[in-house]
């Protein structure tokens, strides 16, 4: 299946004429009936009734975008892109569904949308954009330091991507910042765990955590400020090691 792809441009003029349909839509006491006229006249009066159907309903999610209504955004743009599949408006509304559920705080299924719409239209001028949402949606999705930051390294995947094959994108910039972030966040997972088990005298366990976060992120080490930090407890757990003093867990402290 082939979906044609949408110039910035294009999609822009898009834009703009939902933004006028959307006030004609909710200033006339009909607005299906308004929406038709002008569609008409804008498109060309040989519009299929199926094309009108998918026009309407692409102006309904648009409305719904700008009221922050996202949840009825995504009903609509989800019935557009399963209804319509060869509408000129099917790639809008696979974009526009990952926005809605993004701006929803619904970034699993956000990001399920983003990769689709990639996957359908690799070479689309908007893809370092979805790439990047795609990032924010990892990024946002990560709860605390304490739990194995997968989201976060997933984001990273994406941040960089964007910086890589696209770094004339107006996106490269925001992935380059985000990643440092994602990487500060990594860092200060990698950090905890190392000095969690240097307390608990597990030192073999805490020099391979530290020296990785302070090998792998070196500036994320160093704007976190933990290097002293790091370079100290590696020392001392090397020495630890090497006179063959490492403590016993805490369950066999415990007789289990």
């Amino acid at each position: 299946m082939h979906f044609p792809a949408f110039s910035r441009r294009s999609f822009s003029r898009q834009l703009s004429c939902f933004a006028v349909l959307c006030i004609l839509a909710t200033t006339a006491s009909c607005g299906v009936n308004v929406v038709q006229f002008y569609f008409a006249d804008l498109f060309g009066k040989s519009s299929s009734p199926l094309e009108k159907n998918a026009d309407i309903l692409a102006v309904e999610g648009m409305q719904m975008m700008q009221k922050k209504d996202y949840e009825k955004a995504v009903k609509a743009f989800q019935q557009l892109k399963e209804h319509y599949p060869y509408s000129k408006y099917a790639p809008l509304a696979e974009l526009k569904l990952g926005d809605a559920h993004f701006y929803n705080k619904d970034y699993t299924q956000a990001a399920i949308a983003y990769d689709e719409f990639v996957r359908l239209h690799p070479r689309n001028e908007v893809v370092p954009y979805v790439i990047y949402q795609t990032g924010m949606c990892h990024f946002l999705s990560f709860s605390s330091v304490d739990r194995d930051p997968e989201e976060t390294r997933l984001a990273v995947e994406s941040f960089q991507r964007v910086v890589q094959n696209y770094p004339q994108s107006e996106y490269a910039k925001r992935a380059h910042k985000q990643a440092l972030e994602c990487q500060k966040r990594i860092v200060a997972h990698e950090f905890n765990v190392g000095r969690f088990y240097y307390v608990e005298g597990k030192y073999s366990s805490a020099k391979k955590r530290l020296e990785i976060a302070s090998m792998i992120y070196p500036q994320a080490v160093a704007d976190l400020g933990y290097q002293k930090d790091i370079d100290k407890m590696v020392a001392d757990c090397e020495k630890h090691i090497s006179q063959g003093e490492e403590k016993p867990s805490i369950w066999t402290r415990w007789g289990f």
